[in-house]
């Protein structure tokens, strides 16, 4: 690999138990005069053994009000430094949480988001015959600018280095098909569709760069949706009235991209169908395609791989809204595995199992176990849990290789039978193999349990081909699927402690018209992830209503 970044890391990673505690250490040192730090007698902590004594675990609830004192302008509560940026995300529900960041933190991210993975994949290009490290980047996400009341900026981590660089004014535009007033918009807005026209109108894409896969597998179906109005605008430089694009957007458009009527036609030649390989088709020098997936998103990896076809897929970064925390090191991995980052947070490992007396450090794991992940991060969070279950893969250095199992927040436990998501994928697999049709999307609620009712799981979910004839069929198919997946589940409904599990199959694009809701009503989209577990009342309402639309037809 290039000398650099990854170097760096080799290194690093080869003396992770140094590296980790010299940096725990500093942690508590630089904040032990931090109202936080008071708390815990960071002053008087001088080993790892220590900081579990003496800290305890926590969650996002133990720190809701620091930060919100801090918001309020308090200062030198969880960190000795200011906040340079405020993190906003949705969590595991739609309300909003914020996260403070330090600079130290986002130059951090900086370094591994985009200085490293730049290295790995100019590595696998320079060694491809023909091929050079020049790139014509397609790049999903847009930053918005957007800030606190204080004048803190905000908005998602995956903005927070792109953010500072923009004021630097280091960012070489060139390499986008966006211009820098699409990628850094002003307003909360959808730019899907200024998106696309921009990167549709140049030939020469090498470079498909998103967050997660399920946001690209969003963009292409809605391209495909839309084909034929997208090749009428090009070719005549207008906007469909079908787009909702404001007047301000379709002046920008009319002012930067000319009628093309010559790409419109090499376009009108690609047949869509049924979206195969359609992004080389549109881009033929396309050389990669970046992006968070894997198998913890199977559904929309499968997807993916019908658009992209045999592109080769990098699978970016593993971090969280809190915390950095890992970075592909290979192109084309059978799945994503993440090397774990030293320097970017303290990690702590607590088996799944129980079986340890306290959490474990990185160089205690064992390979093919799982642990939920534990961070003290470089922006004032401590032993914090991530709210990830994950698989120890293999070993670089004595720093970890993992994989993501599942989140720990997305348990269902009515009756003590914690179903996982991974489980629930599993059952609404089956569910698809034997419908003969694809899942675009479900969602299950495990708490609309009223009147004293049993308590049982209900499944929305949106096929490929539309509703489904026969939900008392699919019912027992997931039902019976749960049972072989999950022994708590089978002993929960052999004792009677469970109802059987309903699917409620709903038209085609209610989940779509889900992000749709979200966006209208205020709520950040640049990172929203998939909608699994329905852990809120204004979900529960959307889901329970487009239910009862769907009976009225």
């Amino acid at each position: 690999m290039s000398t650099g970044v990854l170097t760096n890391l080799k290194s690093l990673s080869e003396n992770a138990d140094k590296v980790q505690n010299d940096l725990l250490l500093s942690i508590i040192k630089k904040n032990a005069g931090t109202e936080y730090g008071k708390k815990y007698d960071f002053a008087h902590i001088d080993s790892i053994q220590e900081y579990q004594n003496k800290v305890p675990l926590t969650d996002w609830e133990h720190y809701e009000d620091y930060i919100s004192r801090m918001l309020k302008g308090e200062e030198n509560i969880l960190s000795a430094d200011s906040t340079a940026f405020y993190c906003i995300s949705a969590g595991s529900t739609d309300q909003p949480k914020y996260v403070p960041l330090t600079a130290n933190d986002i130059e951090i991210q900086r370094k591994y988001w985009i200085d490293g993975v730049e290295e790995c994949i100019n590595d696998y290009l320079l060694k491809r015959p023909g091929t050079t490290d020049r790139r014509k980047i397609f790049y999903i996400g847009e930053f918005f600018r957007t800030f606190m009341e204080n004048g803190t900026m905000s908005g998602v981590r995956a903005g927070a280095p792109y953010r500072f660089m923009e004021t630097e004014d280091t960012i070489d535009y060139d390499l986008f098909t966006a211009p820098k007033e699409v990628l850094f918009p002003d307003k909360l807005e959808d730019m899907l569709y200024m998106k696309l026209r921009f990167a549709l109108a140049e030939r020469s894409v090498t470079a498909i760069h998103g967050i997660f896969v399920h946001k690209i597998v969003g963009l292409f179906d809605y391209l495909c949706k839309n084909w034929d109005a997208f090749i009428k605008d090009i070719g005549t430089g207008s906007v469909s009235d079908q787009f909702c694009i404001s007047e301000e957007w379709k002046s920008y458009l009319s002012e930067n991209l000319p009628p093309d009527p010559a790409r419109a036609n090499e376009l009108k030649n690609i047949f869509p169908g049924d979206g195969g390989n359609l992004a080389i088709k549109i881009w033929p020098d396309l050389k990669y395609v970046c992006v968070a997936g894997g198998s913890l998103f199977a559904r929309y990896m499968k997807s993916l791989k019908k658009y992209f076809g045999i592109t080769p897929i990098h699978y970016f970064v593993y971090a969280t809204s809190e915390s950095n925390i890992g970075i592909s090191l290979r192109i084309n991995d059978e799945d994503a595995y993440y090397t774990m980052l030293p320097d970017a947070a303290f990690y702590e490992f607590l088996p799944v199992d129980g079986d340890a007396a306290r959490p474990l450090t990185a160089w205690e794991v064992e390979k093919g176990k799982e642990y939920e992940l534990i961070a003290t991060t470089l922006s004032g969070l401590y032993r914090y849990s991530v709210q990830d279950v994950v698989k120890v893969v293999d070993f670089y250095g004595r720093m970890p290789v993992i994989s993501i199992s599942y989140r720990k927040n997305q348990l269902l436990n009515l009756a003590d039978e914690k179903i996982n998501t991974r489980q629930l994928e599993q059952a609404t697999d089956l569910l698809a193999s034997r419908m003969g049709t694809g899942i675009s999307d479900y969602c299950v609620d495990a708490g609309n349990n009223e009147n004293g009712a049993k308590p049982g799981y209900i499944i929305y979910i949106e096929t490929e081909m539309g509703r489904s004839n026969n939900d008392k069929k699919c019912s027992e198919i997931v039902d019976k699927a749960l049972r072989d997946s999950s022994a708590g589940y089978r002993l929960a409904r052999e004792n009677d402690r469970l109802r059987e599990a309903q699917v409620i199959s709903l038209k085609k694009g209610a989940f779509r018209s889900y992000g749709a809701y979200l966006s209208n009503h205020g709520y950040r989209m640049e990172q929203n992830k998939p909608l699994r577990i329905i852990t809120s009342d204004e979900q529960r309402d959307f889901f329970t209503r487009k239910a009862g639309e769907l009976n009225r037809t």
